[in-house]
């Protein structure tokens, strides 16, 4: 273990190394200047979003909740620049739904609707410092990490209090034909407003193959500090194959493989010897993109089951939310994707078949979809559903948003 960890350290450094040290020209031209004419950070997002959950009861959870990003971004002076942001979440009219907020968030103490995880909460989301040598970037502080697609790392964006980490992270673009990633994670600070300590170490080093796409190798190696959270100390290795083919104008072929290993690490009390596997192919056509994906994460009842608890699990597995939590027997996803723009509408639709990786039971299935609007203002409007149909897992489920956002 610690062999394959000292070799994905020795690519990053070593392909940071082929940088030039030598200084690029600062963009402000004095400390005072880097301070005064920094870049303000304000932004809004409202949403209401209606859920129904057979296993809650009759009873909706009607959620109208306000995110205001407030902050500022200094301009770098000789490669140093430092960025604040908090957020403010609060309940706009009603809070009938319950919230799931802990820590530094309020609790509303509902308990008899479904959840929706935006609880009312102040908080400082971002605050670092940044160092950039020549295409080599340097960060230390409180940050939203998103790495690659977000299925094993992300800032869980969809949610009104985003997901950040206090951590020291290293991004490397410094060759041409690979790029590198790395981050020490001291504590991750949870959209419900929960902490979670750990001793964390994230990594990647990506590299392109031609014009056919690009390779990643990763290690996730997960180790939380928190008895209670032991059973998600986990490590994941393994490659990514990602590209794209214009086979002539206005066709594009789209591919991706995928495929991991994860194995109980640190404290964790419970043994997991489970696999990750995705495939998908697709087809862009001018102005539609159609997909086709299958991905398994894998899991039966003796060696327990795949799970990516830093994620932005609401992008993966359907957005009616049922398996943010990999079942015990695992799960396999089979779906179709469209996605469309006519003029200033973006659309998507998509479906979802699920079932256990262990004896393939059939779970269930759903529907999603999503309408979004920018208008000449720049203000963006978006419609979402999400259509559960239970079968053997979990219970019929329906949500509905509405939202609008606005940045300044």
């Amino acid at each position: 273990m610690k062999q394959r960890i000292l070799t994905i350290l020795t690519l990053i450094f070593v392909g940071s190394a082929g940088i030039g040290f030598a200084e690029e020209e600062a963009a402000a031209t004095s400390l005072k200047e880097a301070i005064t004419k920094g870049k303000p950070i304000l932004s809004f997002r409202y949403r209401y979003e209606d859920v129904t959950d057979d296993a809650v009861g009759e009873k909706h959870a009607r959620a109208s909740t306000l995110r205001t990003a407030f902050g500022y971004k200094s301009l770098p002076w000789k490669g140093f620049s430092v960025l604040l942001e908090g957020e403010n979440i609060a309940a706009i009219g009603n809070d009938l739904y319950n919230n799931a907020g802990g820590g530094r968030c309020d609790n509303n103490g509902v308990r008899d609707r479904p959840v929706v995880a935006d609880p009312a909460c102040t908080n400082i989301n971002q605050a670092y410092a940044q160092y950039l040598i020549g295409k080599t970037k340097l960060q230390l502080g409180r940050e939203e990490i998103i790495v690659g697609d977000s299925r094993w790392v992300g800032n869980v964006g969809w949610r009104q209090n985003h997901q950040s980490f206090d951590a020291f992270t290293l991004r490397s673009d410094s060759l041409e034909w690979a790029k590198f990633f790395y981050s020490y994670v001291d504590n991750v600070s949870r959209v419900t407003g929960a902490n979670a300590p750990m001793k964390t170490n994230l990594a990647n080093a990506g590299f392109k193959l031609g014009k056919v796409g690009a390779l990643t190798a990763y290690a996730y190696l997960l180790d939380y500090s928190q008895s209670s959270l032991f059973g998600k100390s986990t490590k994941s290795f393994g490659l990514e194959f990602l590209g794209s083919w214009e086979i002539s104008d206005g066709i594009t072929l789209l591919y991706e493989l995928e495929y991991a290993d994860q194995s109980d690490d640190g404290d964790n009390p419970n043994k997991i010897g489970a696999d990750y596997n995705y495939i998908l192919a697709g087809v862009k056509l001018k102005p539609l993109t159609i997909r086709v994906g299958y991905e398994v994460l894998g899991g039966n009842l003796e060696d327990g089951s795949l799970n990516t608890p830093l994620a932005t699990l609401h992008k993966w597995n359907g957005w009616a939310d049922k398996f943010l939590n990999t079942p015990p027997k695992g799960l396999k996803d089979f779906y179709v994707r469209l996605d469309g723009k006519v003029k200033s509408i973006i659309w998507t639709l998509r479906y979802h078949d699920f079932e256990s990786d262990q004896d393939s039971e059939p779970y269930g299935s759903e529907w999603d979809g999503q309408i979004l609007y920018r208008t000449p203002w720049d203000q963006g409007f978006g419609l979402k559903g999400a259509i559960y149909d239970a079968d053997e897992f979990a219970a019929d489920t329906k949500k509905f948003w509405f939202f609008t956002t606005y940045k300044i």
